[in-house]
């Protein structure tokens, strides 16, 4: 992993920099630390110094389980998400080795971020989740009363993607995409079925898929003076999907801040409003989501193969001492054991690269083998990885001495 990786991980970049100047910055030394002592270890220990010095500055949201038997603390999980932002200004110490770890200290510059200042947060869950690419499809519909079927690519999801292109956020492009790609967003959105749009928004190559579907009816006629007003009622449905995991982000109905009434309102205006009002709330309550997903650690999906339970087990216990897995052998769950392929859960601290550094330099004894790891597959939250167990070299035959023996 670069410095730039680093940086992305836990700063902003220029805009939200921005936003943030009229914040004090505090500098303060802080020591990290990781479990090995490669070059991947080296960067893990300075993400881990990054994280304390923005939980000393800004402090954390810790939610703690802990579990008790025969007055024996069994687990014990700490889970937080520290809340600003913060970059190296130097390295003070190291990174040196200390029996198997690698410590490093650095002097880093933090900025708290303060909460209203929503956007912000944002650009920062943005970066963190590696600039999240996304497809929008919207049905509208101005008279569902009428046989004439919703229609995609209208004003509302033009509206939204304006303001997504506006704030950063990757759209794949529709408009040179294939019918038969476009028909199967469509229809996850007609049918709402959370798996066929998770593989819908999987074929524009997306990492989320925003569905949503927005209808204007035509209200009661309110007559005011000799004039009447028409009023509409219109609300907009979205829901956003996690394409690799068809995790649920989202689902939420939105409404406009307050009725349309007017003698030319039209049902357009109604849904062009019903966007333009509710589209930062929208891209807010997708971000909120994936803060909270971050919370209790970065859940990652991985996929080990050929894998044993025994083979699991060696591996489970290896990773828990790794300082990315939040909650030790908690972070590293089977979730599912068929055919020789694990589906294993994987609470990180990190980003996902770092996650995939971390298994391509493991190396787990295994009875009288070694197993070691290969990345086959890596999307935007999810890793697959190739098992191989390797046998320790034959050892060497002994010399054989000359004999001291007179001929």
């Amino acid at each position: 992993m670069t410095k730039t990786t680093i940086l992305l991980l836990l700063t902003v970049g220029l805009t939200a920099s921005a936003t943030l100047a009229a914040d004090p910055s505090k500098r303060i030394t802080v020591t990290g630390r990781a479990v090995g002592t490669s070059e991947v270890a080296v960067e893990e220990a300075k993400l881990d110094a990054l994280r304390e010095a923005v939980r000393r500055v800004c402090g954390s949201f810790i939610n703690a389980q802990s579990e008790t038997e025969n007055f024996t603390l069994v687990r014990d999980k700490i889970l937080e998400q520290p809340v600003g932002f913060a970059r190296i200004l130097r390295i003070v110490k190291g990174p040196e080795n200390l029996e198997g770890l690698t410590e490093i200290q650095i002097e880093a510059e933090v900025f708290p971020a303060a909460f209203e200042r929503r956007w912000a947060e944002f650009a920062h869950i943005k970066e963190r989740e590696g600039n999240p690419r996304c497809v929008i499809v919207v049905l509208e519909d101005d008279n569902p009363d009428d046989t004439t079927p919703p229609r995609i690519n209208g004003l509302v999801q033009a509206e939204l993607e304006n303001f997504f292109l506006g704030k950063d956020v990757q759209l794949m492009d529709k408009g040179v995409t294939d019918e038969v790609r476009i028909r199967d967003l469509r229809l996850a959105a007609e049918s709402g079925d959370v798996t066929k749009a998770a593989a819908a928004g999987a074929a524009f190559k997306a990492d989320v898929v925003v569905l949503g579907t927005a209808e204007a009816r035509e209200g009661n006629t309110v007559k005011v003076g000799d004039q009447a007003l028409r009023r509409w009622n219109v609300q907009l449905v979205i829901r956003a999907i996690q394409t690799d995991s068809a995790a649920l982000l989202v689902s939420k109905t939105y409404r406009p801040k307050r009725a349309l009434t007017g003698s030319g309102a039209s049902a357009q205006d109604a849904l062009t409003r019903v966007a333009a009002e509710n589209a930062a709330d929208i891209l807010l309550d997708i971000g909120e989501a994936w803060r909270k997903r971050a919370t209790v650690g970065k859940m990652i999906q991985m996929t080990l193969e050929p894998c044993t339970r025994q083979q699991f087990k060696a591996i489970q216990a290896a990773m828990a001492e790794s300082k990315g897995v939040t909650g030790r052998e908690d972070g590293f769950r089977l979730r599912e054991l068929a055919n020789q392929m694990a589906s294993v859960e994987v609470s990180w601290k990190y980003d996902l690269n770092q996650l995939a550094d971390r298994m391509e330099e493991l190396s787990v004894p295994f009875e009288d083998t070694t197993l070691r790891f290969e990345i086959t597959e890596q999307s935007a939250n999810r890793i697959t990885v190739r098992i191989r167990t390797e046998k320790p070299p034959a050892p060497a035959p002994a010399p054989v001495e000359a004999s001291t023996q007179p001929s």
